[in-house]
């Protein structure tokens, strides 16, 4: 024969294991938390680039990738690497002022004398 059981058991049933499962995912939580929250693969919509410059590259082989589905991914640390590595070089700065003109000057070829 089944005991009869209280409001106050159960209750206190429903609550150790209420905090039992809180501080499980907590530590999970924490286990897990490295302060980025963002995914850790890129698709052509969520990466930095355009997404056509996301598939060229895909398909040239510059950063491993893979599809699952029709969604071609890639690493997120692969494609920034990748991209950190495309960065160009800043162009010289022009001459300014008289060192500017002199050179113009200088480029200009003298005119043929006319007969």
């Amino acid at each position: 024969m089944r005991k009869a059981v209280s409001q106050d058991e159960l209750s206190k049933a429903f609550a150790t294991i209420a905090r039992y499962l809180i501080d499980s995912m907590r530590e999970v939580a924490n286990e897990n938390a490295t302060g980025d929250t963002s995914p850790a693969f890129y698709d052509a919509k969520s990466c930095p680039m355009a997404p056509t410059t996301f598939r060229r590259a895909a398909a040239t082989g510059a950063f491993p990738s893979f599809k699952i589905g029709r969604k071609l991914m890639a690493r997120k640390a692969d494609v920034d690497e990748w991209i950190a590595t495309q960065a160009r070089t800043p162009k010289p700065k022009e001459q300014s002022g008289d060192d500017a003109d002199a050179a113009f000057f200088a480029s200009l070829q003298p005119r043929r004398p006319r007969r």
